[in-house]
């Protein structure tokens, strides 16, 4: 027959001295008992260098690094035996259940201990078919959210879009708590796409992404850092946008973008209407890009031709094309000596007109964009359709555009 040890009831000092001598797994399954345990384990000043969570399905894994060290993984299920499961490479393995406790607990428990500040990447590969979003609306900051999904065995469209709207509820969720999202997924709606790329964000990148990015999508988008690396985007979007940036009628945040074009870009179509000044390629220049160098990297691509562009305020960007088709659009932090206005009221009221038109105009197409799709997808398309109706709809998008651009 075996006697508990009454460990807690030890001397401050001897308490300590034997967690001391615990291994780290054993250390981590004992903070978990009790907050009181939770403190005295915190004592240790046991540091995480980043702390990684993946859902996949009705599973989270957490993995703890510790000097670029896989230290700690964390298996939790989100089912209704609650299983959880805590190893590493070196040492045994613990398992138990406890229904009392979510999943997203563990997690906070570990990195109060580890002293963690922040979850370094949130992955998420598979949507759980239980209700999730109580377990992460406890989340803690997150550094980088990394979308990953993928659905195989999805047997009709229906069951598709079903899903992706289970997705976005999760990605309003975790978004707001993090600087960065990291997109691999296709969306097949693309209005969930644009209130992704509409988040304040400091930076967004789509990678692998079969969503074709047209000028709406360039345009609503508010990120200070944006990566495209797909080959589904239009180099006379990329033109326009560039028009657009100089008329400071889209995003003022931006510091960089980087897109791929399918095809060899074109001088003439990229740089139409821009006075963009050639700038020759030997030129020593550093940018900064969220307050770092943006360093090239040799061998990857070469860059070919570089240019400068500057807009009515005096705000400079460059201009990098490589051999690869990959665009990279610079906006340097300082503007230059800004241009004195010299034009006349009349001349101030025109530009003043044309430039609130233009606002109005984007937004119409946007909106008239987005109606259609969702008339399309939602209801069963005639074509005898009663056409009073569909002027009417245009009318009260016509209108609420009118209204959103009254009031920026």
């Amino acid at each position: 027959m075996t006697t508990t040890f009454p460990l807690l009831r030890l001397p401050y000092p001897v308490l300590m001295h034997a967690l001391k001598q615990m291994e780290f797994l054993d250390r981590i399954a004992f903070s978990i008992l009790s907050r009181r345990t939770r403190m005295f384990v915190k004592l240790l000043k046991m540091k995480s260098k980043n702390v990684n969570l993946k859902w996949n399905g009705n599973r989270i894994d957490m993995i703890v690094f510790c000097d670029f060290t896989r230290v700690l993984e964390v298996n939790m299920y989100i089912d209704e035996y609650q299983r959880s499961t805590f190893k590493n490479q070196y040492e045994g393995v613990y398992s138990w259940r406890d229904s009392s406790l979510l999943p997203v607990d563990y997690v906070l428990s570990i990195m109060d201990v580890m002293h963690c500040k922040s979850i370094d990447k949130f992955i998420v590969v598979g949507i759980s078919e239980h209700d999730c979003l109580p377990i992460i609306a406890k989340l803690p900051k997150i550094d980088e959210v990394v979308v990953e999904h993928d659905w195989p065995d999805v047997p009709s469209y229906e069951a598709y879009f079903q899903k992706e709207r289970q997705l976005l509820r999760v990605l309003r969720t975790v978004l707001p708590l993090s600087p960065a999202v990291f997109i691999t997924y296709q969306f097949q709606n693309r209005n969930h796409l644009r209130e992704i790329l509409n988040g304040h964000f400091d930076a967004v990148i789509l990678k692998r992404s079969g969503n074709w990015i047209t000028l709406n999508d360039l345009w609503i988008t508010n990120a200070k850092t944006l990566e495209i690396h797909t080959t589904k985007i239009n180099i006379r979007d990329l033109n326009r946008y560039f028009k657009l940036w100089m008329k400071k009628i889209c995003n003022d945040r931006l510091e960089y973008l980087e897109v791929r074009i399918c095809d060899k870009p074109s001088m003439d179509l990229l740089l139409d209407g821009l006075n963009a000044v050639s700038v020759p390629i030997e030129t020593q220049r550093e940018f900064r890009v969220l307050g770092n160098v943006k360093r090239f990297v040799p061998g990857r691509f070469e860059i070919t031709s570089e240019f400068d562009i500057t807009r009515a305020d005096g705000r400079q960007a460059t201009i990098r094309i490589s051999n690869y088709g990959n665009v990279f659009f610079y906006v340097w932090p300082e503007s230059t000596n800004p241009v004195p206005n010299q034009s006349s009221l009349i001349s101030t009221f025109y530009n003043s007109c044309v430039h609130h038109f233009e606002r109005l105009f984007l937004r119409f197409l946007l909106a008239c964009e987005s109606f259609f799709f969702f008339f399309s997808t939602n209801f069963n398309w005639n074509r005898d359709y009663d056409v009073r109706s569909i002027c009417l709809c245009f009318l009260t998008v016509l209108l609420a555009c009118w209204f959103l651009n009254s009031l920026f």
